[in-house]
């Protein structure tokens, strides 16, 4: 399960978030063009606004960069109502903005993300059985930047 946490990080990262939600993954979780299998996406919070998407590769031998992508607290909201709706209805849709593409792909054994980078795209494959640990996490990162009401 994915859970936030406020302890440091490691030489390099600190100071450059607020917080971290690791959610689990399956062995059927893969990313592309990477071409590596995941055991973890970390969600990196940088208030005001911001999550960082990264990886937790399960083996990674040419030293690539863990940061998939990043977006916006608004996008990340409308990212996870999406999600949450596209494993409910199964049924594939989208998320733009001007700042973000990202698609959202239901497939026989789970579900392909694919994030639309001015590089090129990236595509997250996950399984059935962890896709219910990433809309929590997805929530929870979307709660984590919300402003707190003040009394």
């Amino acid at each position: 399960m994915g859970h936030v946490m406020n302890s440091p990080l490691p030489i390099g990262q600190r100071n450059t978030a607020d917080g971290l939600i690791k959610i689990d993954l399956d062995e059927r979780a893969f990313v592309y063009p990477q071409n590596k299998a995941l055991l973890q996406l970390h969600l990196q919070l940088v208030r005001p606004d911001t999550v960082r998407f990264e990886a937790v590769y399960a083996f990674n031998q040419n030293r690539e960069s863990p940061v998939l992508f990043e977006m916006s607290g608004d996008d990340c909201a409308e990212f996870s109502r999406r999600l949450v709706e596209a494993v409910y209805r199964a049924q594939s849709t989208q998320v733009v903005s001007p700042s973000v593409s990202l698609s959202i792909t239901v497939v026989a054994n789970g579900y392909i993300l694919q994030y639309n980078d001015p590089k090129g795209p990236i595509e997250l494959f996950l399984g059935s059985p962890s896709i219910w640990r990433v809309c929590s996490g997805l929530s929870r990162a979307v709660d984590f930047l919300a402003p707190i009401a003040s009394n």
